[in-house]
Order: structure tokens, then C-alpha cells, then sequence
């Protein structure tokens, strides 16, 4: 008989399939339960550290505090701004006032030469006025081509002329103590004073292309530098002719030595020399008659004031002398330079101190937003700044470079035109003693 037996294994599996079974199934129902409570609301995050109302009202109430507190500040700040350009103005009140009485100072004592020159000019017209009434005083109609001098006595007061004969004339009286004092005839008069040999006579030529070796340069040279191809106030000076005057062929100039040349020097930086060109020449004979030869002599040949009368060289004839270079340059340039960096700084200063703000409307406006001491500080140094810098533009300009010759220098006169020089017996002379020397020739006993 056969006996069944039953698996025990498999009333175990059911059991586990039910189990797993349940288990899903509770599974299934509880996320359907947070399914639905997270579609009911939107889960909020806890904010522990939110402000309160109360909170943000006093924020409010201490920025507005602390804004306030600034606005005074910053309205005390443009009231002693205010201030401080009040006495800004006020100084520049006082300092404009003062340069104008330094002005008014300055252009009194400039028109007081003036007042001197019309003084003198009413001076030497009554001079004038009282010479020609001495004159007239002194004139007759029989005598009036007698020259002047001639021994006659201006105290005189006897209308007319006479003449008085030698002593060893026939018809003076013995014994009497006096000459007969005939009267001196007009026509014989002029005759008897009429000048002899009036006309100048030439004396020396110096031709063109002459070189006068051996010249001494009388005073220093110094030649300004061209400003632009342009000098300004061309420095004079003096050359003194010497003894070896070479004219061509080997032929010389005797009698010249001596003469005084003059003219104007001009100065090369780049070569540190000068040039000079020579206008006018001066020439004294034995018995002290001058005679004097400019460029602009229109009796000379080819007189122009544009072609001077020569120029100088050296001792070995380069044309430039050499010198020493004259300049202010390096201790201009430093003062600009320094005048320019404190001006920058000063700048920096006062625009730290300020806030330029954009506003919508596109104007921009500039606030003194830091300290106002140092905003005013700096503008002060940079006005200042800019007036030493102005001051030293103008003083520059009254400055110039120049090279230096000293006096003594050894030189060579080239002649660029015909000097004649003539002996002129009307002409002035150096001293007139020699000529009344003989009391005789001016006075009769």
C-alpha cells in the first residue's frame, strides 16, 4: 500500500509569497498616502534668521540717522568752503588792488621823463629865443657877412666896424698915443675873410677786397643767437685798425693804423662762434679832422644800410671767431619741470577730494565729496603754480643765447667796399685850442 506524503516545502514558499506579497502591497499604499500629501501643499522652508517688522523699522531708522548725520556734515563742509573762497576772494581783491597801484606807480615814473624832456624842450626854446635876440642885437646891415670872431669883442656896443692900421703904418700920428680907426668896408671885409681851398681833397683809398691785418678787437663780442632766423637787438662793438693794411698786388694802405671800426655781431651755437659785420669807420687826420664813413652814407659808393662796409675773421681768416656759449637753458628747463610736476600734484590733491557725478539727464556736476581743507590746499598750489610758470615764460622770453669774445681778440678786417677817405678843411676837428692859440689871429692891440 502505497502511502503519500506531502512536501513541506512548499506550504513554506506559499508562506513567503504572502508575506512578500503584503509587504508590497503596504509598500504601494504608502507611497500613494506621500504622493498625496505632497501634491496637497508646497512644503515652505524654515527661516530662523527672517527679521521681523520690528527689525527692518529700526534699520530704516538708523540708516536714515547716519544719512542725516552725513548731510550736516557735508553742509558744514560747504559753509567753511564757502568761507574759505570768500577770503580767497578777498586776497585776490587786495593783491589785484596793489598791482594796479604798482602799475599806476610804474607808468608815473615812465611819464615823468617825459615831463623832463618838455621842460628842456621849453628850455632850449627860450635859449633859442634869447640867442636870436642877442643876435639881432649884435647884427648891422653893412657888416652882416663878416663871420664871427675875428678878434672883435662881443661887448662892443659901438654900431659899426673899424679898422685899425698897423703901427707901422704911414698914417699913424706920433706922439698922440692912438691909431686913427677908419671904417672897414662891407665889400672889402668879405673879400679879406673870403676862405681859401674849401674843397675836400682826397687823402687815402682803402678798396674793396682790402684786408687790414693785425686788427685788436676793442670791446667784447657777443653775438646773440638767432631766434627763429631772426635777431633781436644785434650786439655792437669796436675793432681798432693795425699797421699791416694789405690793399692787392701786394701793395699796402701807409696812414690808416688806428682807425675805429664799429658794427654788429651775431653768434653761431652750433660752431660756438661769432660773426660780425662792420657799418661805419672813423678816421683822424694829424691836425684832428675827423672823418667818418657809415654803410648808409649815401656820398660813399653804393652807400646801402642793408651792405655793411666789410666783416671781421679770425686771426688765421675763419670768418667766425671763436667764443664761449652763453645760455640759461639747463637752470630754465629744471625751475619748468618743477613748476610743472608741484603744479600736477597739487591737481591730484584737489580732484582726490571731489566726486563728479553722472546724471541721467547727461550733465555732470563736481562736489567736494572728501576733505575741504585739502581740496582748497591744492587748488591754491596749483594756482600758485601756474603763476610761477607764467612768470617764467615771460622772464624767458626777455632772455637770450649768445656766445662770448672777450676784448683783446686778435682779428682781420675784410673790406667789402670802397672806403674813401677825404680831407675835408671845412670839416669838424677834435679840438679847436690850436686854432686860437695866437691871440693876434682873433684880437688887435
Amino acid at each position: 500500500m502505497l502511502i503519500s506524503k506531502q512536501n513541506r516545502l512548499l506550504p513554506i514558499l506559499a508562506a513567503m509569497v504572502l508575506l512578500i506579497w503584503v509587504l508590497v502591497l503596504n509598500k504601494s499604499c504608502v507611497n500613494e498616502d506621500a504622493d498625496s500629501v505632497l501634491l496637497d501643499s508646497v512644503p515652505r522652508a524654515s527661516a530662523p534668521d527672517a527679521d521681523t517688522p520690528a527689525d527692518t523699522i529700526e534699520t530704516l531708522t538708523a540708516n536714515v540717522a547716519a544719512m542725516i548725520s552725513e548731510l550736516q556734515e557735508l553742509r558744514q563742509a560747504n559753509v567753511e568752503l564757502q568761507s574759505d573762497n570768500e577770503q580767497l576772494l578777498q586776497d585776490r581783491d587786495g593783491l589785484e588792488d596793489r598791482m594796479s597801484n604798482r602799475i599806476d606807480d610804474a607808468i608815473a615814473a615812465r611819464d615823468q621823463p617825459q615831463d623832463d624832456s618838455k621842460a628842456l624842450h621849453t628850455l632850449s626854446k627860450r635859449i633859442d629865443a634869447l640867442s636870436d635876440a642877442m643876435s639881432a642885437s649884435f647884427s648891422n646891415s653893412g657888416a652882416s657877412d663878416i663871420p664871427v670872431g675875428l678878434g672883435l669883442n662881443g661887448n662892443d656896443s659901438t654900431d659899426q666896424w673899424h679898422w685899425i692900421e698897423p703901427l707901422d703904418s704911414s698914417t699913424a700920428e706920433s706922439g698922440s698915443g692912438f691909431l686913427p680907426i677908419p671904417k672897414l668896408d662891407a665889400d672889402r671885409s668879405s673879400e679879406w675873410f673870403k676862405p681859401v681851398n674849401s674843397a675836400p681833397r682826397p687823402a687815402y683809398t682803402v678798396p674793396r677786397n682790402a684786408t687790414l691785418l693785425g686788427a685788436t678787437a676793442m670791446t667784447a663780442l657777443l653775438g646773440r643767437v638767432p631766434v627763429r632766423g631772426e635777431v633781436r637787438d644785434a650786439m655792437p662793438f669796436k675793432v681798432i685798425t693795425g699797421h699791416d693794411n694789405l690793399a692787392a698786388n701786394g701793395l699796402t694802405i701807409p696812414g690808416v693804423e688806428g682807425m675805429i671800426w664799429s658794427g654788429t655781431a651775431v653768434g653761431d651755437w652750433t660752431l660756438s662762434c661769432v660773426t660780425g659785420r662792420l657799418e661805419s669807420v672813423t678816421f683822424v687826420f694829424d691836425d684832428g679832422r675827423i672823418r667818418t664813413i657809415s654803410s648808409d652814407d649815401r656820398d660813399n659808393q653804393g652807400g646801402d644800410a642793408n651792405r655793411p662796409l666789410g666783416w671781421i675773421s679770425d686771426a688765421q681768416g675763419i670768418p667766425c671767431v671763436s667764443g664761449l656759449r652763453k645760455s640759461n637753458a639747463a637752470a630754465f628747463l629744471t625751475q619748468r619741470i618743477g613748476v610743472g610736476a608741484m603744479e600736477a600734484a597739487a591737481e591730484a590733491a584737489a580732484a582726490s577730494n571731489t566726486t563728479t557725478v553722472l546724471r541721467d539727464s547727461g550733465a555732470i556736476t563736481s562736489n567736494v565729496g572728501g576733505d575741504a581743507s585739502e581740496f582748497v590746499l591744492g587748488k591754491t598750489l596749483s594756482r600758485g603754480s601756474q603763476e610761477i610758470a607764467q612768470w617764467l615764460l615771460e622772464r624767458q622770453a626777455q632772455s637770450f643765447d649768445a656766445v662770448f669774445v672777450q676784448a683783446g681778440a686778435r682779428l682781420a678786417i675784410h673790406v667789402d667796399r670802397e672806403v674813401t677817405i677825404d680831407l675835408d678843411p671845412q670839416g669838424r676837428r677834435l679840438s679847436y685850442d690850436n686854432a686860437t692859440a695866437n691871440p693876434q689871429s682873433h684880437r688887435l692891440d
